[in-house]
Order: structure tokens, then C-alpha cells, then sequence
């Protein structure tokens, strides 16, 4: 009996694990210090709710921090905190956004990408500033920054919008 009492004891004084779905966003996010001041309220806005975004799970048809996001429901939910309500679908913010060269990206732009394999699939990301995106990138995986700079997305670029 002494034995469980001190296993008991011993548990008690252990920290919880968190639960698997818990989302922790990033302690400092230097891209959000590092915004240029001129970027408007509506891009800062944007970048800020992506950046908090990481680590969050992905999820098909998600578009909020609860449910998860898919890539295009992390467009959704990051331009709605800025007062903008861009289309679904990554096909649909392709189509419908105002259209933004590579070189003239700003943060809060959405950069996108073919589908390999998949000739009518799209998938979308926020940039967030040199070189960098936010994007939920599929099944099994979290929201995460990448690079353009990576030889897969490079291949694949698409091109660029803004609804800002």
C-alpha cells in the first residue's frame, strides 16, 4: 500500500503532457518584427494571424485554429481577422485575385503552386516576407513556414495574388 501512495505521489507532482492537439503558437515570430513599417494594417493583419497559425493541424474544408486549416481556409481565416473575405477554394483566390509578379511580392500576397500530378489542383500559401510563406501543407501535417527558394516550389510556382 505504501508503494502506490508513493506512486501516486510521484504522479501528482509530474507535469501533464499536453494534449496531442493542443496548438502553442511560436514565442516570437521575427517575421511580424520585422514587417516593414509602411505595410498597411489589412497585410500586417494577415501576416500576424499566419505566423500565429504554425504548428496548427491540418485539416480538409478547415478554416479556423479549432478545426484546423486546409491551405485555402488559412487564406480565409487570416484576410477575414483583416476585414476581407477572399473566395474558398485555391482555384477561386487564383481566379478572382488581383495579379502580383514575383518580384513586386509584399507580405500578406498569397503565392501558389500546381499540384504535381493533378491538373487542376491548386495549393496556396501567404507570404510573409524574404523569400518565406505560411501554408498548411496536407494530411498529417501542421501549418509551417517554407521557402520559394526550395527546388519543389520553384518547380511548381504558379504565380501570385493579392486581395490586398
Amino acid at each position: 500500500m505504501a508503494l502506490w501512495g508513493i506512486i501516486f505521489a510521484a504522479g501528482c507532482g509530474s507535469p501533464r503532457p499536453k494534449a496531442p492537439n493542443a496548438h502553442t503558437p511560436p514565442a516570437t515570430a521575427s517575421y511580424i518584427e520585422d514587417l516593414p513599417a509602411s505595410i498597411s494594417q489589412q497585410r500586417r493583419t494577415v501576416v500576424t494571424h499566419a505566423i500565429h497559425s504554425l504548428g496548427i493541424p491540418y485539416r480538409w474544408g478547415g478554416s479556423s485554429p479549432v478545426q484546423g486549416f486546409d491551405c485555402s481556409g488559412l487564406v480565409v481565416y487570416t484576410h477575414a481577422k483583416a476585414g476581407l473575405f477572399p473566395p474558398r477554394t485555391a482555384r477561386a483566390q487564383f481566379e478572382s485575385g488581383r495579379k502580383v509578379t514575383k518580384a513586386s511580392l509584399r507580405p500578406g500576397d498569397l503565392v501558389f503552386f500546381d499540384a504535381p500530378g493533378k491538373k487542376t489542383a491548386f495549393h496556396v500559401g501567404i507570404y510573409v516576407g524574404k523569400s518565406n510563406f505560411v501554408h498548411a501543407p496536407g494530411r498529417g501535417k501542421s501549418v509551417r513556414q517554407a521557402t520559394l527558394e526550395n527546388p519543389y516550389f520553384k518547380r511548381y510556382y504558379r504565380g501570385a495574388r493579392t486581395f490586398l
